[in-house]
Formats: C-alpha cells, sequence, structure tokens
C-alpha cells in the first residue's frame, strides 16, 4: 500500500475551502493546516493513502484541480508494501515498458551465447 506525505499550498484566501475539498477525496487524510501570512500562503498537511501507485496519481490530479490549489509537494513516500504484494503476485502493475521483459530475454540469451542456432548463425 503506497502512502505518501505531502504539504499543500493554497491561496491565503482560500486555505480553509481547500482543507474542506481535501477531505472530500477518498484516501487523502488531512491532518491540519496553518496560514502562514508572512508567506502570504495556507499549508496544509496531508497522507495519501491508496492500493497502488495509479491511485495516488488520481489523488494528485484530484488536488491540483482545487479551486486555490498552488502546489503540491512530496514530503516522503513509502511503497515497500506494493512492490511486496508485485513479487507475491497478488497485484500486476501496469508496465509502460511492454516489452522489456522480452528484451531482457533476448539480452540474457545473446550473453550467454544461446542466440545462435546449430549452424552457428543467430535467431
Amino acid at each position: 500500500m503506497p502512502i505518501v506525505s505531502c504539504v499543500v499550498t493554497a491561496e491565503p484566501d482560500k486555505g480553509f475551502q481547500v482543507e474542506k475539498a481535501l477531505m472530500e477525496i477518498p484516501g487523502v487524510e488531512v491532518y491540519g493546516g496553518e496560514l502562514k501570512e508572512e508567506e502570504n500562503a495556507y499549508y496544509i498537511i496531508v497522507v495519501l493513502d491508496g492500493e497502488r501507485y495509479e491511485d495516488l496519481e488520481r489523488m494528485e490530479h484530484q488536488i491540483r484541480e482545487i479551486d486555490g490549489v498552488l502546489q503540491l509537494a512530496v514530503v516522503e513516500a513509502h511503497f515497500l508494501d506494493e512492490f511486496e504484494k508485485i513479487e507475491k503476485g497478488e497485484i500486476i502493475p501496469q508496465n509502460p515498458f511492454h516489452g522489456l521483459k522480452k528484451a531482457e530475454k533476448i539480452a540474457e540469451k545473446m550473453w550467454l551465447g544461446e542466440d545462435e542456432d546449430e549452424k552457428g548463425k543467430e535467431n
């Protein structure tokens, strides 16, 4: 389960409304906000908690769409549980490198000299 702690920076006059909107997003836990007048910004501490990385991307998109949000900064991220589930085959990640496994197998055969047939020609 990937967990990411973030700071959401909002326009000072919209900070409280942004905080309320964040509470409506499934998987987003709001730990409080504070107005920093000297910086002219409202900072909100949140934790994004999802089953998969794609859930975090969805939450990030929803947060950035909230009126008054200026920035979303990641403070710390934890993905170990998701990696363990992938290793166990419990979840299968969407792979942007679709041909990578095949390329790895070809490279391994080439490295071991198994890429040549019995006549000494490459496959």
